[in-house]
């Protein structure tokens, strides 16, 4: 079913479609529906009180040209150049089923690709704002870049994260930490934030003074609708923006700095 993959609709919507653009009766459609939930390919979730059908992350499940997540313990044959990332059910944003996720992940992949030689040099060293399970950061260095510092105000994230960051063999690479924004000094080679839009406008500046030279910017957790504001704002601090995708509302970004 491909109209899913990577993205929730309702149950009553899927349906509504699948009989519609593929000629088939309601019971055949729902039936592929439930052959899909048993084999682990779908799942139900509830948000706000409404029923949604997703791609299930209870297996692996490929969210970019490389990255693969899955839950520890569940077998995957990577292909070459795959990067396999092992994330923990938890309370923590960031496990892979929300579009801004994935947009941050694949935002990753197009920096850590165009700019290679200058970000994969010697002592590079990525900052996760708001880093939540810590995928962002476990994304980056299993790429290439050296070493990670993930910072989040939330105790439940920073305990989640460490625990990702442990089953996949990267402690000594990725830190964990609670400290603010406002108390990290030293500059990164690639800085990752996923967060909502007033966030990272209010952040913009301290973002760009965090940035090494040359360096890379990854945002996401944008509404559409949001994107103008958002982007002028980083415009403002001296980014460029090199790089955006949409998926199911959201937008991803990819910035670097004016002037490089």
């Amino acid at each position: 079913m491909e109209y899913i993959a990577g993205r929730r609709r309702s149950p009553a919507d899927i349906l509504k479609r699948f009989v519609r653009s593929s000629h088939l009766s309601r019971e055949r459609v729902q039936a592929a529906i439930r052959e899909l939930v048993s084999a682990g390919e779908l799942a139900y979730t509830c948000e706000h009180g409404r029923t949604f059908l997703e791609p299930s992350f209870d297996r692996p499940v490929r969210v970019g040209d490389r990255i693969v997540l899955s839950p520890p313990g569940k077998g995957f044959q990577p292909g070459a150049g795959d990067v396999v990332i092992r994330i923990m059910a938890g309370a923590s944003f960031g496990a892979g089923r929300h579009p801004s996720t994935r947009l941050a992940l694949r935002g990753i992949e197009v920096a850590l690709r165009r700019h290679r030689p200058r970000l994969f040099r010697p002592g590079s060293r990525m900052l996760d704002i708001g880093t939540g399970t810590g995928v962002l950061a476990i994304a980056a260095v299993l790429l290439g870049i050296e070493s990670g510092l993930g910072i989040d105000i939330d105790p439940c994230a920073v305990s989640e994260a460490k625990e990702n960051i442990r089953l996949n063999g990267l402690e000594e690479r990725i830190g964990i930490s609670t400290q603010a924004l406002e108390a990290v000094e030293q500059t990164f080679t690639l800085i990752t934030a996923n967060l909502r839009s007033p966030t990272l406008r209010r952040l913009s500046a301290k973002i760009r003074s965090l940035l090494d030279s040359p360096g890379a910017l990854v945002i996401a957790g944008i509404r559409v609708e949001e994107r103008g504001d958002v982007l002028s704002a980083f415009m403002d601090a001296r980014f460029q923006c090199e790089w955006t995708e949409e998926e199911d509302g959201w937008v991803g970004a990819v910035l670097k700095e004016i002037g490089e």
